[in-house]
């Protein structure tokens, strides 16, 4: 069974700043919450449970039922309000099976591309850890990866260290990497990308011999869910979609 944690409290200052009553994840589109799209974009066709990481405070009765939850799913409460991936995973660890593969997925994109390829590919290569990537533009909006034959050699928050973004979407073996990589990571905070974020448990595992793997996806079909710009465009497609298969 795979391990797919979603964090839901990580701030969204471009889309809060426009408006939006509701926080990103909650934000309707195309008739349903935002997160149920994205949930459906990430749910593996093979046994699975998704566990969310939510603020209390926002984590209304309302919202609680647009998020579906079903006997795949968990709901872990965070008053610490996390700020990163990595930390809000670590909320969530004892709902997290540590001897099964984990995902780490931020509410932030949209794939268009099957990503089972992505599970199955981290698994079947043997890979200690996988990211999906895809061809930034070399501005520090996104986290970046610096691929050498195929591995990753290094991975960066805040500097652009190669034309290979990161998709914001993570694969471990099993989430005791994840968590031996986050504790060794949290040791090296002198370090510009190490600390409790998804590059500095990157890093940790890459220093310490493990076999990390890009897997870049094909040129447009990452979609950015981050701006009101980024969101209209995603409901016109949806909305499009829907018309087709009518």
């Amino acid at each position: 069974m795979i391990n797919v944690v979603v964090p839901l409290t990580l701030p969204a200052k471009e889309i809060e700043d426009s408006g939006h009553a509701e926080p990103r994840p909650f934000i309707p589109v195309s008739g349903r919450p935002l997160v149920q799209h994205i949930v459906e974009n990430l749910r593996p066709s093979f046994e699975h449970q998704f566990i969310y990481v939510v603020d209390p405070e926002v984590m209304t009765m309302h919202r609680r039922r647009s998020l579906g939850i079903s006997s795949d799913s968990q709901v872990v409460y965070s008053w610490s309000a996390p700020r990163t991936l990595a930390a809000a995973t670590c909320m969530a660890r004892e709902s997290i099976d540590m001897g099964e593969p984990l995902v780490v997925a931020a509410c932030e994109q949209f794939i268009e591309v099957d990503l089972d390829r992505f599970y199955l590919a981290g698994m079947d290569v043997g890979a200690d850890a996988a990211v999906l990537t895809f061809p930034g533009d070399r501005t520090p909006k996104y986290p970046t990866s610096m691929v050498y034959k195929n591995r990753v050699v290094e991975m960066s928050e805040h500097r652009v260290i190669s034309e290979m973004a990161n998709a914001g979407i993570y694969y471990f073996k099993d989430a005791e990497t994840f968590f031996d990589a986050a504790v060794e990571a949290l040791s090296r905070t002198h370090g510009e990308d190490s600390g409790l974020t998804m590059p500095g448990i990157f890093n940790s595992l890459i220093e310490a011999g493990a076999n990390v793997v890009p897997c870049p996806l094909p040129e447009g079909t990452f979609k950015p869910l981050q701006t009101s710009i980024d969101l209209s465009l995603f409901e016109a497609r949806t909305e499009l979609a829907i018309q087709r298969a009518a």
